[in-house]
């Protein structure tokens, strides 16, 4: 019987459909190999980056049934499996499953709970042993319900950090500045209870940063996040300008939360406080590639250096290499604002603007088409409006053109309001 070579990917975000394309075209050129995507839910494209899309629940009660449906779709059409891919939260227990069931590299599914579940994480963080000096585990608790909340944010000092136990791209993650905010936020947590909501102690006056890591490559990524009630991530730059002690410290952190859950992960993205005193803190582990473009950033900060690459012969040859890329430069990423609430009505040239203000650009998409609808509240990652990509060999000069670029795109933006009614255009 002739079989055909194929590598699965399991679950992605929607807005990563062109990183799809990559993997594709790699498993092609390193293997002559098809690249099958298994989602939840078919969308518009799936079809055009992958050479066959197959809809599955990814849901943690459905993994043993998934994989048998996954495994007889392959058997009967003489698929040959040889990597598997976890690319989204949700797509890491199936992506385990997977991996054990055909003898893949990869983690197994009890490890892979960790990866979902984000207070099984902060369980493993509590009961360790042993931790870096410098490194402190954070407080935090599942709540059932709202007068549970109440009690334990008073018990926090009337502050704290509240988010869905098993979301990502920082959907319903919110700050509780105080307790007459609690009722609020758990009405705003509604769609998530029951997945479980986490609460967290509230940790102030830290810079957040990435542990990112593929095959055992790592680097630090500079992480800048929205101010707020609610908190995403706006800017991402590759690598993090540091000093050689902070390094070590981020990267010791980075290195901590992974050992808590698997050494055989193939991609991490941990996000990593670093506290106004020196000391660190997890934020949260990923157990996928980071998102925000950040390994395409790598790719381009980084000598001779390719993060998809390296996460594909990891899942079919299982090949890792301790090492930290060498940086020719700085590549940042910056997510772009609506100025208002409303439909969008116009959006400037940004590749125009880029050249007028004689700024090198990379790249600049919008994620909005005009007659969407846009809010001046960043909820989440999904929240913005677009982003541009620079590159410098200056960390200085890369920051303030991102600030600059991002500036004049969205002063030059243009919202119709749906209120007041007397306020056509602001």
């Amino acid at each position: 019987m002739n079989t055909t070579s194929c590598v699965v990917v399991v679950g992605y975000n929607g807005n990563r459909v062109h990183d799809i394309q990559k993997l594709r075209e790699l498993c092609k050129s390193l293997y002559n190999a098809r690249l099958i995507l298994l989602v939840e839910k078919i969308q518009p494209h799936d079809d055009q980056v992958a050479d066959h899309v197959c809809s599955t629940s990814l849901a943690e009660e459905d993994v043993a049934a998934s994989l048998e449906l996954v495994v007889g779709c392959l058997n009967a059409d003489s698929w040959k499996l040889i990597g598997v891919l976890p690319f989204s939260d949700r797509g890491v227990l199936l992506g385990a499953a997977l991996a054990s069931h055909f003898g893949l590299p990869g983690i197994t599914p009890g490890e892979a709970r960790a990866g979902v579940d984000k207070q099984i994480f902060r369980q493993l963080e509590a009961a360790a042993s042993t931790s870096p000096g410098e490194y402190r585990a954070v407080f935090s608790v599942r709540v059932e319900s709202l007068s549970e909340l109440r009690q334990r944010v008073v018990e926090l000092g009337g502050k704290a950090f509240i988010k869905p136990a098993c979301e990502g791209a920082s959907r319903g993650c919110r700050v509780i500045h105080h307790p007459s905010e609690c009722d609020d936020a758990w009405l705003a947590l509604k769609p998530y209870r029951e997945g479980g909501i986490v609460l967290e102690e509230l940790v102030q006056n830290a810079r957040e940063y990435s542990w990112d890591c593929v095959a055992g490559s790592t680097w630090v990524t500079e992480k800048t996040t929205t101010e707020g009630a609610y908190r995403a991530e706006i800017q991402q730059v590759v690598p993090a300008p540091l000093a050689a002690e902070v390094q070590a410290l981020l990267m010791a952190a980075g290195r901590h939360m992974a050992g808590l859950v698997s050494r055989d992960n193939g991609a991490w993205h941990n996000e990593v406080f670093l506290r106004s005193d020196n000391l660190t803190s997890a934020v949260e582990t990923n157990m996928r590639p980071g998102g925000m473009h950040i390994w395409d950033l790598a790719k381009r900060a980084f000598v001779d250096f390719d993060p998809w690459e390296r996460w594909v012969r990891w899942a079919v040859e299982g090949q890792t290499e301790q090492h930290e890329p060498v940086a020719r430069g700085y590549c940042g990423i910056r997510l772009l604002r609506a100025p208002s609430g409303g439909i969008l009505r116009s959006t400037p040239d940004i590749e125009a603007l880029a050249r007028a203000l004689r700024i090198d650009l990379v790249e600049g998409q919008y994620a909005k088409r005009v007659g969407d609808s846009v809010s001046v509240q960043i909820k989440d990652n999904f929240s913005f409006i677009g982003h541009i990509v620079l590159f410098n060999e200056h960390y200085g000069q890369l920051s303030n053109d991102l600030l600059r670029l991002a500036e004049a795109i969205e002063s030059r933006i243009e919202v119709t309001c749906l209120a007041p009614a007397t306020r056509a255009v602001c």
